[in-house]
């Protein structure tokens, strides 16, 4: 009597324990933003600015977003901007684009303590080497519009009245 309740028992204790949590999703409607800002003389760099929802503290959160961002190759600095009581916080981080990209890194925040931090945009600003006078020195050269980080932008084709209309002008 004992022995298939000890079994029944055992293997019930072994299922409910070995349960997996959900890995966290990373979000796919992440405003994105890219800015090309030309420069005259110094070394060109790479930062981005990541708004993140779900920070508290500035020691314990910021330190494990830091800690988090800094594992990662080609991270060369990462700043926490916490302003107690908004709703985005910032990480500002410097990197090098060729060894590490805004999607790795927003999967690292969103990885941290079963997804507690949600990352909602990423303003990423690129540093060129101006062609042209001095004059153009901080002026940005291009922007892209907000997309997925993690999807392409969709190719965007001409509406079906806007094609008819040019092949009847031809």
């Amino acid at each position: 009597m004992k022995t298939p309740f000890a079994l029944a028992l055992s293997t019930t204790l072994l299922l409910s324990c070995s349960t997996n949590s959900p890995a966290p999703q990373v979000a796919t409607n992440i405003e994105r933003t890219v800015v090309e800002m030309a420069i005259s003389s110094g070394t060109p760099v790479t930062m981005a600015d990541i708004s993140i929802d779900g920070m508290t503290c500035e020691m314990m959160c910021g330190g494990s977003i830091k800690k988090a961002l800094s594992a990662l190759p080609g991270i060369a600095s990462t700043e926490i901007n916490f302003v107690e009581g908004d709703e985005r916080d910032h990480a500002i981080v410097t990197f090098d684009e060729s060894k590490v990209n805004d999607a790795q890194m927003i999967e690292a925040i969103q990885g941290l303590y079963d997804g507690q931090y949600k990352v909602l945009a990423v303003k990423i600003t690129k540093q060129v080497k101006a062609v042209s006078s001095a004059s153009s020195e901080g002026t940005a050269t291009k922007e892209e519009h907000p997309v997925s980080v993690l999807a392409p932008a969709a190719v965007i084709l001409p509406g079906i009245l806007s094609l008819l209309s040019h092949v009847l002008r031809l």
